[in-house]
């Protein structure tokens, strides 16, 4: 979560940021750039994540209180709906996921909220069994990289929070022209 985080935390700053004044982001004063980033509380503090298996009964909450995580076995007034095949499910969460989230989106694995911010702490949390792969796996000692491994990180953590919010927001555009 030290590298999620912050990228989930400027992406629910963005879309704080109105259409017309996305359109001019590179006339942004320094101050109202600053006054963007830090509208939103940092993510995961206070958040309830379901997943939720459609061909099964069963319903897990992982619920984020003050930095503290617990997991239930039920859905415990959820923030975010996760909803996908058990089998999926486990899959994506899986320490070393053999899915990419981005590709089941839609698809395959559905995500549900009230508050368009708290979906983007959900497309996060998807990417974190991703991202501590990348994590876990390390960096080979003799490359040139080894010396930016958190820079590593960070930048696929971005990569690929950033595809699974792109690909969110397709479908609901999607979904919205259907209407």
């Amino acid at each position: 979560m030290e590298y999620l985080g912050p990228v989930v935390d400027g992406c629910r700053a963005a879309l704080n940021v109105s259409v017309e004044r996305a359109q001019v982001l590179h006339k942004m004063s320094a101050e109202d750039f600053e006054e963007y980033i830090s509208s939103v509380p940092d993510s995961y503090q206070d958040l309830t994540i379901c997943l939720k298996a459609i061909d099964t009964s069963d319903e897990f909450s992982i619920v984020f209180d003050r930095g503290q995580t617990t997991v239930y076995d039920e859905c415990v007034e959820p923030d975010v709906v996760v909803q996908g095949e058990y089998d999926l499910l486990v899959k994506i969460c899986d320490s070393d996921p053999k899915i990419s989230p981005p590709e089941v989106l839609g698809t395959e694995l559905d995500i549900f909220a009230s508050d368009n911010l708290d979906i983007v702490e959900g497309l996060g949390f998807l990417c974190y069994p991703s991202l501590l792969r990348v994590a876990q796996s390390g960096i080979d000692p003799s490359s040139i990289l080894v010396e930016d491994a958190d820079s590593v990180i960070m930048a696929t953590a971005s990569d690929l929070v950033v595809k699974m919010i792109r690909k969110w927001i397709d479908i609901s555009l999607q979904v919205s022209d259907e209407s």
